[in-house]
Order: structure tokens, then C-alpha cells, then sequence
């Protein structure tokens, strides 16, 4: 697909007030969101071939673990780095968190889900950004537990990959 397709699925976008398109062939995929005044408009574009995608995705669990324990979606909606309340605190790549801290809260129909640390750790990577519209399961950021930072039982897991 080339560019000036891309650019033909932004303008019909703003034609048509659609905040969110997603198109994905065997060859290429395609994502593109708006903010909601549609003055920010982010495409991205990714052709792959079906080799490099199952090299990806058997590359990626050996790297989460090594950066740490996925804090994923628990529902479809917008992050809010810090939970929804203000003041609130953000969190940053670095920052050590405690078990049970609010990390951040996902809105899902004007209704904040919680979002709170399942270990002791630092934040190792924010994956990611303030605002942006999150799907089920999907990986938020990953925290590095310290050491004797207590072990994870099953009620601890929600919002775990």
C-alpha cells in the first residue's frame, strides 16, 4: 500500500468524524486514530510479511520477560496514566511503585477500572501514552519486581498478561 492510499483513509476519516480505523491484509496493516477535536492525526503503517510476523511474535515474550511483568487492559477504553482523580500522580519509566498503588485507571463508558501495581517494583517500560485508546489485554507497561518483593498470588493477577 502506498502513502498516498494512507493519506486518502485520513481524509475520509475527517469526512466522516471516524476516530479509530484498522485494516489488515496478509501483506501490510494499517492503524490510524484521531483526537477527538481531529487536530492530531497518527497513521501508522507496518508491511510485514507472514515470516517476520511469527519471528515478532516469538521474539516478543522473551523480551517481556526480561523487562518485566506485563500490567495488560483489564477492558477496552482510554488510559489515564495516574488513575482518573486529580491531583493525580503519573507514572514514569523508573519510578518504583508498591503493591496495591494506583498506577493508572482505564475509561470504559465514563467508568474509571482501577489499575493498581500487582508487585513492589520499578517501572521498567510505559508502553503507553496518556490519553490514548487501549484495547482488551493489551500491555500498559512492564514492572521489574524487586527482589523479595513478595510473590504473586491469584488475586493479585488482575490486569497481569
Amino acid at each position: 500500500m502506498d502513502l498516498s492510499r494512507v493519506e486518502e483513509l485520513i481524509e475520509l476519516m475527517r469526512e466522516s468524524g471516524v476516530t479509530q480505523l484498522s485494516l489488515e491484509l496478509p501483506d501490510f496493516k494499517v492503524s490510524i486514530s484521531r483526537g477527538p477535536e481531529g487536530t492530531r492525526v497518527r497513521s501508522q503503517v507496518e508491511a510485514e510479511t507472514s515470516a517476520e510476523a511469527e519471528e515478532e511474535q516469538a521474539a516478543a515474550p522473551a523480551e517481556a520477560e526480561r523487562a518485566g511483568l506485563p500490567v495488560v487492559s483489564p477492558v477496552v477504553g482510554i488510559f489515564h496514566n495516574g488513575g482518573m482523580l486529580d491531583p493525580r500522580e503519573i507514572v514514569r519509566e523508573g519510578d518504583r511503585v508498591r503493591e496495591g498503588q494506583l498506577i493508572a485507571a482505564i475509561e470504559a463508558m465514563k467508568v474509571p477500572n482501577e489499575l493498581r501495581a500487582p508487585v513492589t517494583g520499578v517501572v521498567s517500560r510505559l508502553l503507553v501514552e496518556d490519553g490514548a485508546a487501549v484495547e482488551y489485554g493489551q500491555t500498559l507497561l512492564l514492572i521489574e519486581p524487586e527482589e523479595g518483593g513478595g510473590e504473586i498470588d491469584e488475586e493479585s493477577t488482575i490486569g497481569l498478561a
